[in-house]
């Protein structure tokens, strides 16, 4: 799934793809809409363990 995709369904998961910005060296939303988490975490030097964990977080809150 894109990371368009995923920030289209749960909104509140933007804020963590903003998080990992300073790590990735780039602005995520800017540069990596269309990428998938494995090809984002690879591109940029992220865990994608790590991404997934923060993103399934995020997710829990918005549904609460």
């Amino acid at each position: 799934m894109t990371v368009l995709k995923i920030t289209y369904r749960l909104r509140q998961t933007e804020q963590v793809f903003r998080k990992y910005d300073t790590a990735a060296g780039v602005c995520l939303w800017c540069q990596a809409l269309w990428d998938s988490l494995a090809d984002l975490a690879r591109k940029y030097g992220l865990e994608l363990d790590e991404v997934l964990a923060s993103l399934k977080i995020a997710a829990w809150k918005e549904e609460k």
